[in-house]
């Protein structure tokens, strides 16, 4: 997306990990740092709205995980736990102090649900951002519409994705192996009594993907699973975006930004 519909980011940083060049950027001052996720859909990029507006009081990090973006490809399936090896060693490369308040969307959602078990005690709060559910492509894989000779490429390779697709690693270009991720995540027990905020917008809602019949109770299936990441921690607060689809850091930015914040002061009271 050109500069005039973004505020322009610098250019990246990079570090080696493992022989590949992972891109990172940063900027702002202050404590926590708020470690920002990107899903699949969308590039580290797209965070820069958020970033612009909290670095005036965070020190903020956000990174192209490799075969995305400004880094290096890597060869072979990867699952979430590989993902966030390269993440603690790229905070670690970059100079990036803890506590972290780990704010992920979609993907990276899934992501920050399982770096934030490991590092419990380095974390100090999470945003799930429209997180990906472990149990999703099985649930709304069968409910996209059936193939037509009109379907748009992105209809096209979204049901492919999410009815069978996300079970060969090759689907994607980080080479993401799904089904060990989900296994990963199953196993998160609880994340005690970090502040958690669960943001979910109308991804169903007025998706063209489905039947425009059946789009509300999938909104309502949609919701369910994110409202279960609420038993994460002790201190968890659900955060409906209306008017916002999948990609919130598009649609709602201030949303994200308002999360943040009051994880942030949530976390401060703890300390």
């Amino acid at each position: 997306m050109p500069c005039q519909s973004l505020p322009c980011a610098a250019p990246p940083n990079f570090a080696d990990i493992d022989g590949r060049r992972l891109a990172w950027w940063s900027s702002g001052s202050g404590t926590p740092t708020v470690v920002l996720e990107t899903g699949l859909g969308a590039e580290s990029t797209e965070w820069q709205p958020v970033q612009s507006a909290i670095e005036n009081r965070f020190r903020v990090f956000r990174h192209d995980r490799a075969g995305r973006g400004a880094s290096d490809r890597i060869d072979g399936p990867r699952d979430a736990n590989a993902m966030i090896d390269d993440l603690a060693k790229l905070l670690h490369a970059a100079h990036m102090p803890a506590p972290w308040l780990l704010v992920g969307h979609s993907y990276g959602g899934l992501l920050m649900r399982l770096f934030a078990q490991r590092f419990r005690a380095q974390t100090c709060g999470l945003v799930l951002v429209e997180a990906m559910h472990e149990d999703q492509f099985e649930v709304f894989g069968p409910a996209f519409v059936e193939p037509t000779p009109d379907d748009s490429t992105a209809l096209t390779a979204m049901r492919a994705l999410w009815r069978d697709g996300w079970r060969d690693a090759r689907t994607t270009p980080e080479g993401i192996d799904f089904p060990k991720s989900f296994d990963a995540v199953r196993a998160i027990g609880t994340l005690g009594d970090l502040p958690l905020a669960v943001i979910v917008a109308d991804s169903f809602a007025h998706s063209p993907f489905f039947d425009e019949q059946r789009r509300a109770g999938l909104q309502h299936q949609w919701e369910a699973m994110q409202a279960s990441f609420l038993g994460l921690s002790s201190r968890a607060e659900l955060i409906r975006v209306p008017h916002s689809e999948h990609f919130v850091q598009r649609d709602a930015p201030q949303a994200i930004v308002d999360a943040i914040d009051s994880v942030a002061r949530r976390a401060q009271r703890s300390v």
